[in-house]
């Protein structure tokens, strides 16, 4: 993994245009989830376990969207401290994920003598890697793209986060009524177990409830509503 000095290198070294107390949330959070850990459900071979976040099975894309959002909500709320934070553990993740295979020690000794030198060092996009500096320019291109998109990403107001929720909740409603009315009054007729009838209702009602609606992600930026990721515990909530 980076070290802590290469992560806040990289903090810094991506976070033009952002203000001061966004920065210092940034330059916590890049480092914080080595020590508050965050948490994910597994499942194997019917059986599901509460596990650690891996920080080096590729970039947890799932965390870094969670984080964005809640960086969003932060700002949204007034707490830039907050969202620098969040943010920051977002890019933690695409730190951490920027090597292909675990060969950390050796990249990490060589990340520490290279991360000064960027962003001379990089002069194209680059991909995840064994290679050191293609690894490097991975996270810090990736780095720059979240900061770029946070300062970018529209802030709703408040009236429209709160009519985002209520929309989104409709949706969840609807489809929940629509799978009832389906097993009372359609699935009578039909030539076909009940049992199977129950379970494709009963998976139906989960699907829904475990969907999550485009306009609550807006509710979030918001500022109105906090949306767990999928799968994940993490550390930080609203």
């Amino acid at each position: 993994m980076p070290s802590w000095r290469v992560h806040r290198a990289l903090a810094l070294q991506t976070s033009a245009g952002l203000s001061k107390d966004v920065v210092k949330g940034l330059l916590k959070g890049v480092v914080e989830p080595d020590v508050v850990v965050d948490r994910k459900v597994a499942c194997r071979r019917k059986r599901c376990r509460i596990v650690n976040v891996r920080h080096h099975a590729g970039v947890q894309w799932g965390l870094v969207e969670y984080y964005f959002n809640l960086a969003c909500y932060y700002r949204a709320r007034g707490d830039l401290r907050a969202a620098g934070r969040a943010l920051g553990r977002a890019m933690h993740y695409i730190h951490d994920g920027a090597v292909a295979r675990d060969n950390h020690d050796k990249i990490e000794r060589e990340m520490d003598e290279l991360v000064e030198k960027l962003p001379d060092l990089c002069k194209n996009e680059a991909k995840r890697s064994n290679e050191t500096v293609d690894a490097l320019c991975f996270a810090y291109f990736e780095s720059r793209r979240l900061i770029e998109r946070f300062m970018a990403e529209p802030q709703p107001s408040q009236k429209e986060a709160q009519r985002a929720l209520w929309l989104g909740r409709a949706k969840k409603w609807w489809f929940t009524f629509t799978a009832i009315f389906a097993s009372l009054f359609i699935a009578p007729h039909l030539i076909i177990s009940p049992f199977i009838v129950f379970s494709f209702v009963l998976l139906g009602l989960l699907a829904t409830w475990t969907w999550m609606p485009k306009e609550y992600v807006v509710a979030m930026r918001g500022g109105v509503a906090c949306v767990k990721p999928r799968k994940y515990l993490p550390a930080i909530t609203c």
